[in-house]
């Protein structure tokens, strides 16, 4: 991949190209997806000359049938070039079917595997990427954009040699014919050639137009949906549907500047192709008065001119096809170029036994400029819980990111089992580590996938078993179809203390060795909160665990509490210890207990 993440994302401007630009990058990144089906494509080509070839005898045919058999009243040789025309149109039928079969399984194959990599590359990129995107517009690029190459890549390209092909045919059987009836009939080319030029480039900018726009709308509407009840409860119904509105112009609009240029080329097609012919009649009729051009060669001339601009005009077609497809494909190099600054390690170690003892050694992080962690030293125990208590800022969330992996530590090191995180192999890591988060996300399915989503090849009896030991089983059984209940998005079918319990489920089936757990019980009634305490303690069983503590109620369960501030570790202890001894621990503790 070229380029890297920060000069990506920094970008304030969208890079643009020329058409010579994007015709290497096109084919450098279809090549390797066209390589692997190299006996199909090579098939599908010696189709596409034996359905060219087949087309390009009719009107040769029809020159000799009247030039040599119909005027010197030959029907025995008549008869042979009725049957050659036969041969001819039922190969160029055959030869026509495999060409288009073909054509289109590559291209549909390699559409899909391009859709499957651009999401596998999607899910490799680091968080920071999704914070700077919005949902709607990575939707577009995987759906609407990939599918803008399938015409260009299931039939465009063979077509499009196809054209080529029957327009080099025509133009050697023409100069074979006569000479200088072939010249005249070449005189509207240079023009044909320009206009689609022209049109051509403004095309592509248009059509690129229409892909923005597109995504700003799929990102409205992803966005609205997604949050419907915060919309109808302040009332923003008027408000949001304006704004749609407005953008829904916008799309409108670049749709129709894309049509107006391309609604052009067909005139313009149609105009040169009567011109041509005209020419062709009137030379050619004055050629035949004066004796020096056959019938034959006339008919068979207003025949292969017809043909001419046939080819012209599909080219015109595919040139329309490549400019949006162009257009989809700059938006897709984009994302596949963004390399993700978390790598594979090189020499990667995985120790055969995991104790989970963590340590952070003279750890430094910041978000471009903006410091988090500054030469943080932490040694967290095999089996241990520990807590970690700070003002909002103080960068637990930060240190949450970095022991997951989802970002690499500026200076120092994050060592498991003395192993440096580096090292670890990204899905061996993660197999280690789980995350129950604060906000809990459920996915629009039935709670077993749910609970099973840490480890998919999980049994139901073992699905069963996580949720009677967390005290999920009784809430499930009462739902209308049990296990099988979908939850609805983001779980909203589920009370908070519902979805908490179906999140330390899921964790424990996962079975991590540490466990990271940003506890969320101020929002649940009295009794769920005793179920929660109760799944944390077994939750917590043979873990090492570190708790993000925002309710002190919470800290009893904790061997040690660290206090965080401004990025620096600045005590540990118990909590009686650091309610003793320091002074802003005391400030926070008090402060929540005065709420």
């Amino acid at each position: 991949m070229r380029g890297g993440f920060g000069r990506r994302i920094s970008s304030g401007e969208e890079e643009d190209f020329s058409l010579k630009q994007m015709d290497k990058r096109a084919l450098k990144f279809l090549f390797k997806y066209l390589k692997r089906h190299k006996l199909k494509l090579f098939l599908a080509i010696v189709s596409m000359i034996v359905m060219t070839l087949a087309s390009l005898a009719g009107p040769f045919l029809i020159k000799i049938a009247i030039d040599e058999y119909i005027m010197a009243g030959d029907i025995e040789g008549l008869t042979l070039i009725f049957a050659l025309m036969v041969g001819a149109y039922g190969a160029y039928w055959l030869f026509s079917y495999f060409q288009t079969y073909l054509s289109n399984w590559i291209g549909h194959t390699i559409v899909g595997d391009i859709r499957e990599d651009l999401y596998e590359h999607l899910q490799d990129l680091p968080i920071q990427f999704y914070n700077e995107r919005s949902t709607g517009d990575m939707m577009a690029r995987v759906t609407h954009d990939v599918n803008a190459l399938s015409d260009l890549v299931s039939t465009g390209f063979v077509h499009l040699l196809s054209d080529i092909f029957v327009m080099i045919g025509i133009v050697v059987i023409m100069l074979y014919l006569n000479v200088q009836l072939a010249l005249v009939s070449f005189i509207t080319i240079p023009f044909i050639f320009f206009i689609v030029y022209y049109l051509g480039k403004k095309m592509r900018l248009a059509y690129r137009d229409v892909r923005e726009r597109l995504a700003e709308l799929n990102a409205d509407v992803e966005q609205n949906l997604s949050g419907i009840r915060l919309v109808q409860a302040l009332n923003r119904e008027n408000i949001n549907t304006g704004k749609f509105s407005k953008l829904s112009w916008k799309n409108l609009k670049a749709n129709l500047k894309a049509a107006m240029y391309f609604s052009l080329l067909f005139p313009v097609m149609t105009l040169s192709k009567v011109f041509g012919e005209a020419l062709v009649l009137g030379f050619g009729g004055w050629g035949v008065v004066q004796g020096v051009v056959s019938l034959g060669v006339l008919i068979a001339f207003m025949e292969y001119v017809r043909r001419f601009f046939g080819p012209l005009a599909d080219m015109s077609q595919v040139y329309n096809t490549y400019q949006s497809a162009g257009a989809s494909l700059d938006r897709i190099y984009e994302y596949m170029d963004v390399e993700s600054p978390i790598h594979e390690p090189k020499e990667p170690h995985m120790p055969e036994k995991i104790q989970g003892e963590i340590r952070f050694d003279d750890v430094t992080f910041g978000y471009d400029d903006d410091m988090i962690i500054d030469g943080l030293n932490l040694d967290i125990y095999s089996g241990e819980i520990f807590a970690l208590v700070g003002q909002t800022g103080a960068g637990k969330t930060t240190l949450v990111n970095i022991l997951t992996r989802l970002y690499d530590v500026d200076k120092g090191a994050i060592t498991i089992d003395g192993v440096d995180l580096r090292r670890y192999p990204k899905k061996g890591l993660r197999k280690i580590i789980s995350v129950v988060p604060q906000n809990i996300f459920l996915f629009d399915t039935s709670i077993k996938e749910n609970i099973r989503f840490g480890r998919p090849d999980a049994t139901d009896e073992e699905i069963v078993d996580v949720a009677k030991e967390v005290h999920a089983h009784d809430f499930i059984k009462n739902l209308p179809q049990g296990y099988e209940t979908r939850v609805g998005e983001e779980g909203v079918k589920l009370s908070g203390g519902q979805k908490q319990l179906v999140s330390f489920a899921r964790a424990m089936l996962a079975d991590p060795k540490i466990l990271i757990l940003d506890e969320a019980t101020s929002s649940v009634d009295a009794y769920t909160e005793v179920l929660i305490q109760d799944a944390m303690d077994k939750l917590f069983q043979g873990r090492t665990v570190l708790m993000i503590a925002h309710r002190f109620a919470t800290l009893n369960k904790a061997d040690r509490i660290g206090l965080l501030k401004e990025g620096l570790l600045i005590d540990t202890g118990s909590h009686e210890e650091l309610l003793e001894r320091n002074d802003i621990y005391k400030e926070l503790y008090e402060k929540q207990r005065g709420r």
